[in-house]
């Protein structure tokens, strides 16, 4: 695992940075209700522009896979803790404007999150991000509940595209599970108490066997465990995607297939 983490480190450093979706319809006060973009967003942000931008088509780098068979086959895609929707907004748009999507297949994008205040301002960061001249044209439906839990059972095995930025950061555990901003970033013991609770969701949740996952996660969350765990559990394969440092803490992006 170690060294597929040096892997996605010169990856992280070799992308093109990745353009944010515009936010301009959000105010000052709005960052007091949701998450304000950061650096996991951005190299969120950058991952997903490797694995579905319209760059020609990576070579599968050591420790790395293409992307480029499934891209032109997603038809849904969820993002968990949707936040400021920028992830979701931003994979819709390049989805629309791919060169390898299939003509005429509808592409259903989903979000949940358990603040209301999110769930608005997802859907207005979507509606913001619109450009029929250039065919930036695509809906997103916004559901308010506990991760993905209202999904369940009725999308089992559906979804093509999952993207979670999780609460990661270890704190106390009773900071955990409020539907206010606190509950974009408190993580609980090791960081893990949400993202234990989601796994499970996000394996029923992805289509077979093509379906990827994305997820955020530090070191302090002991991912290699993750790994071992969906392996053993689940059948699906945990691999770090781009990796960076941040302040005092190393980021990195997960993909699960």
């Amino acid at each position: 695992f170690e060294k597929l983490n040096k892997i996605a480190e010169k990856r992280a450093k070799s992308c093109v940075p990745a353009p944010m979706p515009s936010l301009d319809h959000l105010s000052l006060s709005d960052y007091d209700l949701v998450y304000e973009p950061s650096d996991d967003t951005y190299l969120f942000l950058d991952g997903l522009n490797i694995e579905f931008g319209d760059d020609d088509d990576k070579e599968e780098e050591e420790g790395g896979e293409s992307n480029s068979e499934n891209k032109s086959s997603i038809e849904t895609t969820l993002e968990i803790g949707s936040g400021t929707g920028v992830l979701t907004t931003f994979l819709a748009m390049l989805l629309a404007t791919s060169k390898k999507s299939k003509v005429g297949v509808k592409k259903n994008h989903y979000v949940t999150d358990i603040n209301p205040d999110a769930i608005r301002i997802s859907l207005q960061t979507a509606e913001s991000n619109q450009n029929s001249e250039k065919g930036i044209e695509f809906k997103v439906n916004a559901i308010e509940c506990d991760l993905a839990s209202d999904l369940l059972p009725r999308m089992d095995a559906s979804i093509d595209c999952i993207l979670f930025n999780p609460p990661y950061v270890p704190t106390p555990i009773d900071e955990v599970g409020t539907k206010g901003i606190e509950a974009s970033w408190a993580g609980g013991p090791n960081g893990r108490i949400v993202l234990d609770r989601c796994l499970p969701q996000i394996a029923r949740l992805l289509k077979w066997p093509h379906g990827c996952a994305y997820i955020i996660t530090v070191d302090e969350n002991k991912p290699q465990e993750i790994a071992e765990h969906m392996m053993i559990k689940y059948g699906i394969k945990v691999t770090p995607l781009v990796r960076r440092k941040a302040k005092n803490e190393y980021l990195t992006l997960q993909k699960m297939t």
